[in-house]
């Protein structure tokens, strides 16, 4: 077995891994937050872009852990689907499926997953917030909305994941056109 294929077997079994452990890792995270478990965030393994102690004045109740909770894993299924690309780019690269077009477009949907993190991102912080503070007395609600400086370079990526992708289905597609010239 070719160096290629056995280092695309180790990342592809990383990325089934991660995509295991993600909806998982958001459950646990959500149910336990804010409590004695709280392991992931009393041991800096989870880190929030809010703190979610700041935003609530009381203690979460299980219908705000709930809510949190499936709008996390909404915008955890993002994350889910490029990982699912990752893992088919990776086992083509294990069965020795380089330079193909389905890898081009895995590396398309692959920028465009980059697209669709920062655009779920607008919607999450803000939906995040309005749960977490929505038990708060009235005048201490609120909807946090930002777009930092790393969400443009986010989005700068993407941009070059996807131009990448398009050269890629260029030169398959001028190599095919190769291979049937006579």
């Amino acid at each position: 077995m070719s160096k290629i294929q056995q280092q695309s077997r180790r990342v592809k079994i990383l990325f089934q891994l991660f995509f295991i452990l993600t909806p998982i890792l958001v459950c646990y995270f959500w149910l336990t937050v804010a409590t004695p478990y709280d392991f992931l965030r009393n041991t800096g393994i989870v880190q929030t872009s809010f703190d979610i102690n700041q935003l609530t004045e009381t203690p979460l109740t299980l219908t705000t852990r709930l809510l949190a909770l499936v709008t996390s894993l909404i915008y955890c299924s993002i994350i889910m689907y490029a990982l699912k690309i990752l893992i088919r780019l990776f086992g083509n690269y294990e069965n020795k499926y380089i330079f193909t077009l389905e890898n081009a477009n895995c590396y398309q949907k692959l920028g465009y997953s980059v697209f669709y993190w920062v655009c779920g991102s607008l919607f999450y912080q803000p939906l995040m917030t309005l749960i977490l503070t929505f038990n708060n007395p009235p005048n201490h609600r609120m909807i946090m909305i930002s777009f930092v400086g790393i969400d443009f370079l986010t989005l700068l990526i993407g941009a070059i994941i996807v131009i990448i992708s398009w050269v890629m289905k260029e030169g398959y597609h001028l190599a095919d056109e190769q291979n049937y010239t006579i």
